[in-house]
C-alpha cells in the first residue's frame, strides 16, 4: 500500500463488494429480459411471416414428395340443381344462386398449409329454383371414402355473399363396384345460413301455407374407374370452359390474328403489318395439380355470336 493511500474500514470495503454485486445481478437481469424480448420478437417475426407465406406461397419447384397412397379412383361430381331457396335480394324478390363445394379425404397433404380441393359452379341469376347440370371430375380420391360439403351462396358484387345453407355428404367406403350417387336429393342445412334471407322466407311462411322453409340439392357422383399412378394426391381433370373476348391487346397476347393478316400487307410507308382479330377465342383451362393436360379433343369449340 502507497503512503497516499488510506487504508478502509472492515465495513466501508463490506459494503462495496455489496454494491458491486447488487450492480451484477441488475446488469444479468437486464440481459435476460433482453434476451426473452429478442425471443418473443423473433417468435412474433416468424408467425407472421408463416401468415404470409400462407396468403402468398412462394412459387417455383417443390422437391416435397407427394405422400404415397395404394389406390385411387375417378370420380364425375354433378350438381343438378337446387329448390326452395330463399331469397337474399329484396329488390329482385329472389336470389343469385352458386354452389362453392370443398372436396376431402383422409389423404396426407405434402404440406399443411396447402388447401383444399373446390370448385366454384356458374351463378344462376335471379332464381330461388336453380339448374346448374355443372360437372366436376376429380382422380386420386382414395378407397377410403370422402367428404364432399357444398356451400350454397347468393352472389351479391356490390357487398358479401349471403350464405343460403350448406349440404355435407361423406361416403366412408369406394371400391370397384361403388354404385355411386344416382341424382339424389339432401336437405340444405339452414344453420349458418343467412338470417336476413331466412327471416324473408319466414314472414312468407307465415303468411301463406304454400311456401315451406326448407330447401333441396339435388347431386350425383358416379365413379369413372381406377385412376392412374402415382396415387397419393386428388386433382382436377375436368371440365373445361373457354371464354370469348373482344380485346385486340388480348389477341395480340394470345397470338390470335385476324384472317389475312398473314399476307404480306404493308401500310402507306412500305412497313409490313400484322392485324390481330378483336373478336378471338381463348381457351381457359382449369389446371391439374398433377401438371397432366386434357386432350384436345376434350376441348369444346367457341361459340359464335356478336358483341
Amino acid at each position: 500500500m502507497s503512503e497516499n493511500e488510506k487504508p478502509q474500514p472492515n465495513g466501508q470495503r463490506q459494503t462495496n463488494a455489496l454494491n458491486g454485486n447488487a450492480k451484477d445481478g441488475d446488469e444479468d437481469k437486464q440481459n435476460r429480459y433482453r434476451g426473452r424480448l429478442i425471443a418473443a420478437k423473433d417468435k412474433l417475426n416468424e408467425k407472421q411471416q408463416k401468415i404470409q407465406d400462407k396468403k402468398n406461397p412462394p412459387g417455383g419447384y417443390d422437391a416435397t414428395p407427394i405422400p404415397s397412397a395404394p389406390d385411387g379412383y375417378t370420380i364425375k361430381f354433378t350438381f343438378h340443381r337446387a329448390e326452395n331457396l330463399p331469397m337474399s335480394d329484396l329488390n329482385t324478390r329472389s336470389s343469385d344462386p352458386y354452389v362453392h363445394a370443398t372436396l376431402t379425404s383422409s389423404l396426407a397433404k405434402r404440406h399443411k398449409e396447402d388447401p383444399n380441393l373446390t370448385l366454384r359452379t356458374p351463378t344462376v341469376h335471379i332464381n330461388t329454383n336453380p339448374e346448374w347440370n355443372y360437372e366436376w371430375t376429380v382422380a386420386g380420391i382414395p378407397s377410403t371414402g370422402f367428404r364432399l360439403k357444398c356451400r350454397l351462396y347468393d352472389e351479391d358484387p356490390s357487398d358479401h355473399d349471403d350464405r343460403l345453407g350448406n349440404v355435407t355428404i361423406k361416403v366412408g367406403r369406394i371400391g370397384p363396384d361403388w354404385k355411386g350417387i344416382r341424382n339424389e336429393s339432401f336437405d340444405i342445412r339452414k344453420k349458418m345460413g343467412s338470417k336476413r334471407a331466412y327471416m324473408i322466407r319466414g314472414c312468407a311462411a307465415m303468411l301463406s301455407s304454400n311456401v315451406h322453409m326448407d330447401g333441396r340439392l339435388w347431386l350425383s357422383a358416379t365413379l369413372v374407374g381406377e385412376s392412374e399412378n402415382p396415387h397419393g394426391r386428388m386433382y382436377t381433370v375436368g371440365t373445361t370452359s373457354w371464354t370469348k373476348h373482344y380485346s385486340p391487346m388480348i389477341g395480340r397476347i394470345a397470338g390470335t390474328k385476324a384472317p389475312g393478316s398473314e399476307k404480306n400487307v404493308k401500310d402507306s410507308n412500305g412497313a409490313k403489318t400484322e392485324k390481330y382479330e378483336r373478336v378471338a377465342a381463348s381457351y381457359s383451362e382449369i389446371k391439374l395439380t398433377n401438371d397432366k393436360q386434357l386432350p384436345s379433343e376434350s376441348i369444346p369449340a367457341p361459340r359464335t355470336g356478336s358483341r
